[in-house]
């Protein structure tokens, strides 16, 4: 027959497993940083789901594997956005390579939207003077855009007339229905048909968002529309004057 456990065998076998994991979690930790280390080598960087979250760069510290700060922090950024192709009211095709070396405020709307469009877009005019006022040099870099989510109605003509009531600064965009899905999408905006009539008018519901691009294309923010122009004024300074 075995003897009973003694104590001093049981202390062995406790100091035996909390060596065991001491050595798990040092070898958990190596072979991470050693991954990361490959991992975060390339100029595109790693992310746990590109689909959903973009790409970051990752630097080591004396506490571990950190993303970079940037304007979002450490936790990274919705992959929102990418390459689109419209026209512009006078026929020319606009890219978003186009506006390279400008920040961007991008709204998406429809001419015939009775209250939300202009509102926002007044908005966006208002923003734009403040910071003409207040922050000129920031306001030479900035160039707000409108894209229309309706191209079945939203002709050059009707563009032109429209842009006639908000600010001049304005630069507005159309394409054919398959630029404009494609460019939506790459947005996550939502859009689609509502209140549709006998005669076949209808309004669109769609995403009430303002994209602030920064000078290399990617989103710095995103203004809802609960918030005041002073508000964006704010967030935007906040980005543009980001370290």
């Amino acid at each position: 027959m075995r003897g009973p456990v003694t104590w001093p065998a049981l202390g062995l076998v406790a100091i035996a497993a909390a060596s065991a994991v001491a050595y798990y979690n040092i070898e958990r930790e190596r072979r991470l940083e050693n991954a990361m280390g490959k991992v975060v080598s390339s100029e595109s960087g790693w992310s746990p789901n590109p689909e959903l979250l973009a790409r970051r760069q990752y630097v080591k510290t004396k506490w571990g594997w950190f993303p970079k700060e940037d304007a979002f922090g450490a936790s990274g950024k919705p992959a929102v956005g990418g390459p689109w192709s419209l026209i512009d009211l006078d026929g020319n095709l606009v890219t978003n390579k186009t506006f390279e070396g400008k920040w961007t405020l991008l709204y998406f709307g429809f001419a015939r939207c009775p209250d939300i469009c202009p509102s926002e877009m007044v908005k966006v005019g208002k923003v734009m003077d403040t910071l003409k006022k207040e922050h000129p040099e920031l306001h030479k870099k900035i160039q707000p855009i409108f894209v229309s989510i309706d191209p079945a109605r939203d002709s050059l003509k009707a563009l032109r007339d429209y842009s006639t009531d908000f600010h001049p600064s304005y630069v507005f965009l159309t394409g054919a229905p398959q630029q404009v899905q494609a460019m939506a999408k790459k947005f996550r905006v939502y859009m689609s048909k509502a209140d549709e009539t006998e005669d076949g008018d209808y309004l669109v519901d769609h995403s009430i968002v303002i994209y602030f691009h920064d000078e290399t294309g990617d989103v710095a923010d995103c203004f809802t529309q609960s918030m005041r122009p002073s508000d964006v004024v704010e967030k935007v300074v906040e980005r543009m004057t980001f370290v």
